[in-house]
């Protein structure tokens, strides 16, 4: 598909395993920077996996694309409203490993449900195009 939507220069997939990745590794390096002291550190691993799989789903069945990259989008905003808790920390003047875990799936997780909603509106637009 030649009109397909691209942010920072990355398909809607491709995005979406490197964001799941990333989600992964922050997850593995916050349990191992912390001492391994709480398994809850693991926590972005645990958003980051199914956005890996959902992304490499989308890639090996474009037929079922649309339905892959809405279980993301839904994936991606629940990275962004479990990141959320970390807004009482920052009110609270804690910044602990934890809460900058928890805002950093924040801004993944917000940057990322963005990223996907103009997706959807783009393709829309291009739909609705071709039909005109």
């Amino acid at each position: 598909m030649d009109n397909e939507f691209k942010f920072l220069n990355q398909s809607m997939p491709k995005l979406t395993i490197i964001v799941g990745s990333l989600l992964i590794l922050e997850g593995i390096l916050f349990y191992f920077g912390t001492g391994m002291t709480s398994f809850t550190s693991l926590i972005p691993s645990f958003f980051g996996l199914p956005l890996v799989l959902v992304g490499y789903m989308a890639q090996i069945q474009p037929e079922k694309k649309h339905f892959w990259m809405h279980i993301a989008v839904s994936l991606g905003l629940l990275t962004f409203l479990g990141g959320g808790m970390a807004i009482k920390g920052v009110i609270d003047s804690d910044f602990s490993a934890s809460i900058l875990a928890q805002l950093i799936m924040l801004a993944v997780g917000g940057i990322y449900t963005y990223s996907c909603v103009q997706s959807f509106i783009h393709t829309r637009k291009s739909r609705n195009s071709q039909d005109a």
